[in-house]
């Protein structure tokens, strides 16, 4: 979403989920997640002449929450579009045909205390906005975005996260980007960890000419613990904003001249700071000499 309050759909990301047990291991392969508001998996099909997979023969009921006589309900993933849209608790999974055939509750119950690594691309606008890692699955109602957590509570998510890596736009010589290795662990039940990003527009030109336009950032960070009948979603939020400041960078070498001159200034300073030392020295055996014969006399 960004400030003017616009979620973007239809977005242009490369992005792969994994899941992971409860000690970090892989419990699966990476797979590209194909719903973040987006129908393109859909549509490339039908393109590709692949829609007879996409139409079921059997129509299944949608227990009363289909937005038109006849739609049909096949998967346990349709059911809960439907009940999203109409604004319905999904809580009923053992009375609905399609979740007992996949044991969908079952699944659930065994990724219950999993988490999941996530790694890929993502093209935003260049305006503020941001972007969320949080559960269940987000659905728009009457204009309004809003989040479905199935069966976990509240207060029963654990937000616990590392941050490998984050960045926007292309890499450059010296850059650093100060989120990543983060690693914060939730003590509590469940919150908020939210990530507060300005981010500078930058460009870096090479030696060769070459020049790139990316971004450099800083970053402030806030967690909300959340609890009782407090407003929050759990989960990692970044919000991001630009800064209209532009940095510039330029490589550059020095000339033989330059070069030159530096090599005499630090010859030159050698000899300066020796001379000091030998006069340093000259100096204190003369006292020690005269205070000797002072004594012997």
């Amino acid at each position: 979403m960004d400030i003017s309050g616009e979620h973007h759909i239809d977005v242009t990301h490369e992005v792969y989920k994994q899941r992971l047990d409860q000690d970090g291991n892989s419990v699966a392969d990476m797979q590209r997640e194909h719903d973040i508001h987006s129908n393109k998996s859909r549509v490339n099909a039908v393109l590709d002449g692949k829609h007879e997979e996409l139409v079921p023969a059997a129509c299944g009921s949608c227990y009363g929450a289909e937005e038109n006589p006849g739609d049909c309900c096949n998967t346990c993933d349709q059911v809960r579009d439907a009940y999203r849209k109409r604004g319905w608790a999904f809580m009923n999974m053992e009375n609905i045909a399609q979740c007992k055939d996949e044991q969908f509750a079952v699944k659930l119950q065994e990724e219950r205390h999993e988490g999941c690594r996530i790694t890929g691309t993502l093209e935003v606008s260049k305006v503020a906005g941001n972007f969320h890692f949080a559960p269940g699955k987000s659905y728009s109602q009457i204009g309004i975005q809003l989040q479905e957590i199935i069966i976990l509570q509240r207060t029963d998510y654990n937000v616990s996260h590392t941050i490998n890596h984050l960045s926007f736009g292309t890499m450059y010589p010296g850059r650093v980007n100060p989120l990543d290795g983060i690693e914060r662990i939730c003590n509590d039940r469940s919150g908020m960890y939210q990530y507060f990003v300005k981010v500078v527009p930058t460009s870096y030109k090479y030696l060769n000419g070459t020049e790139v336009d990316t971004n450099q950032f800083s970053s402030t960070q806030h967690f909300r613990k959340l609890e009782g009948l407090q407003r929050g979603l759990p989960g990692v939020f970044f919000f991001y904003d630009l800064s209209p400041i532009k940095a510039t960078f330029q490589e550059s070498s020095s000339s033989f001249l330059h070069f030159l001159t530096g090599v005499c200034a630090i010859v030159g300073g050698v000899f300066t700071v020796a001379g000091m030392l030998d006069s340093t020295i000259y100096t204190g055996q003369k006292l020690a000499q005269k205070m000797q014969l002072g004594k012997q006399s």
